[in-house]
């Protein structure tokens, strides 16, 4: 038996026995493509905006439309009605008509979000580097396979894992709307026109780690 340390959020976690015959795994796609993927899910999802309300989606939207000029009770009074707008259980919310923070917030919003505000350690888990989110390195894994390339890719994993005879039953599964299918890259594309070439080449670099570790390319339009 093989000893190994897990580690969650940086911090050291308990040590687990691991068998010799045990395969390490995990499953990427193009980071742009998951990026695109959570936004267009969470703009689309009652449930989704109540869930990440407080991850994200109230700082993006204070972020980019915060107007310094106004009072402290107005500040206030604002952040209230997009809380109330955002909730899953409000009820009738009504806001200010002139209250700018009760639209969802733009995928430029949440790019320059990710870009201003967020420093790489404290990245979310949803738009996190790959490289960064599984450990790669520390994780010693010995199969790291691409969503975008799954039916080639599933049938090699599940042999490995002694799984073969669930191959047919899991390649027929229909993917849910956001972890399992694969978005465009026309949908990727049309939302990258919505960013300056700036914001473009700064949220490439954010992945270029993944780009360099995985094999995949960076994406201008």
């Amino acid at each position: 038996k093989q000893w190994y340390q897990r580690r969650v959020r940086g911090r050291k976690r308990v040590w687990e026995v691991e068998p010799n015959d045990s395969i390490r795994f995990t499953v990427i796609r193009h980071p742009l493509s998951r990026l695109v993927s959570h936004y267009r899910k969470t703009m689309t999802s009652p449930e989704d905006q109540d869930a990440f309300r407080d991850r994200w989606i109230k700082a993006a939207i204070i972020h980019a439309r915060r107007n310094r000029a106004w009072s402290a009770e107005k500040q206030r009074d604002y952040e209230k009605e997009m809380d109330d707008m955002l909730r899953l259980d409000a009820e009738n919310p009504k806001g200010s008509p002139d209250n700018p923070y009760l639209a969802l917030p733009t995928f430029p919003e949440l790019v320059r979000f990710i870009l201003d505000v967020h420093e790489p350690k404290r990245l979310n888990k949803h738009w996190i580097p790959i490289a960064q989110r599984t450990d790669i390195c520390q994780n010693d894994l010995d199969i790291v396979m691409k969503l975008e390339n799954e039916q080639n890719e599933l049938p090699y994993l599940l042999e490995r894992l002694n799984l073969s005879r669930f191959t047919d039953d899991l390649m027929s599964v229909k993917r849910n709307p956001s972890g399992g299918k694969i978005v465009a890259e026309t949908e990727v594309e049309e939302h990258l026109k919505l960013l300056s070439k700036n914001e473009q080449k700064q949220l490439n670099k954010l992945y270029q780690i993944d780009y360099d570790m995985f094999g995949y390319e960076p994406v201008y339009v």
